[in-house]
């Protein structure tokens, strides 16, 4: 009897220690590799081995393309940075002193700590007490925000914003276990429908103008960054003129006008601003406040390949 116990006893120990294992293999997956667009958009990267190009409104290399537009529209300085990449791993974002809950530094600052190429103000959800927050593949937080919209950036390339209202928790748990999740940002909102049209309702009580940050989407490694100032601030784009700023309903417009096909709001106000080629381009309302992040690009190390 006590030979039987023992062996039932292991028995029971060797399903517990199975079942251990595969919710861990569950979670920790392997991980898929980045989608390549080097040939996609070969015409506008440089040759590989070539030193990066860059200018005032510009940085050109063998895996980032970016072009700035500068624009006065709507009584306001609007930045629109054109964006190329090889894959969603320049496309990261950044923290103060490297820690996503806990400190705040001057957008410049954390720009220039992480060899930003571009950089401009994130989605501060260290602010918001509940909510996914995912960066550079790492799950920050699970919890649900019942009223925020969300957006992702995959591994694969694609962006994909989710109204608060469509949010299905078991089915981002399923692609945050499968590692399919680069980025998940909390601010919101998102500015155009799921057909790329522009809207008129939204998830936010921040409608009427203001400083804006935001990410646009074209097609996977096609992004763009858009920086739009006001709330007064001095013009630097028209001398003696100041910057009013955009509704969220003109945003939305803007961001249909320029061909994207999602678009998501980052945090603005006085914390949006810009950084470009060593300081910011843009001009922050009243100088401008700390930041808890950043989403930026930057040239990454390339891995050596398996021989």
């Amino acid at each position: 009897w006590q030979m039987k116990g023992f062996r039932v006893m292991a028995g029971i120990m060797l399903l517990v220690m199975l079942a251990g294992s595969f919710a861990c293999a569950e979670e920790n997956g392997s991980v898929p590799p980045f989608a390549d667009f080097s040939e996609k958009f070969g015409d506008l990267f440089l040759e590989e081995g070539q030193q990066p190009i860059q200018g005032d409104l510009y940085y050109y290399s063998p895996d980032v393309y970016i072009e700035i537009t500068p624009l006065r529209e709507l009584k306001t300085d609007i930045y629109i940075a054109d964006i190329y990449v090889r894959s969603v791993e320049n496309f990261q974002r950044a923290f103060g002193k490297d820690k996503w809950d806990s400190y705040t530094e001057k957008v410049l600052t954390i720009s220039k700590n992480n060899d930003a190429i571009i950089g401009m103000t994130g989605d501060n959800g260290h602010n918001l007490d509940v909510g996914w927050l995912i960066g550079n593949g790492k799950t920050l937080r699970r919890t649900i925000n019942r009223r925020r919209d969300l957006c992702f950036i995959y591994r694969d390339g694609t962006m994909e914003t989710i109204e608060a209202q469509d949010i299905d928790n078991d089915l981002i748990k399923e692609k945050v276990a499968n590692n399919e999740v680069w980025q998940c940002f909390l601010f919101g909102p998102a500015l155009l429908d799921s057909e790329g049209q522009p809207k008129t309702k939204f998830n936010s009580d921040v409608g009427p103008a203001n400083p804006r940050s935001v990410i646009g989407y074209y097609e996977p490694g096609h992004y763009c960054f858009v920086q739009i100032d006001g709330r007064g601030a001095s013009s630097k784009l028209e001398k003696g003129k100041r910057s009013t700023g955009l509704k969220l309903s003109e945003l939305s417009q803007l961001m249909a006008d320029i061909g994207c096909s999602a678009a998501y709001n980052l945090d603005g106000g006085q914390s949006s601003m810009m950084y470009f080629n060593g300081g910011l381009i843009s001009e922050p309302y009243n100088n401008g406040r700390k930041a808890g992040d950043i989403v930026l690009i930057r040239e990454v190390e390339k891995q050596p390949e398996n021989e």
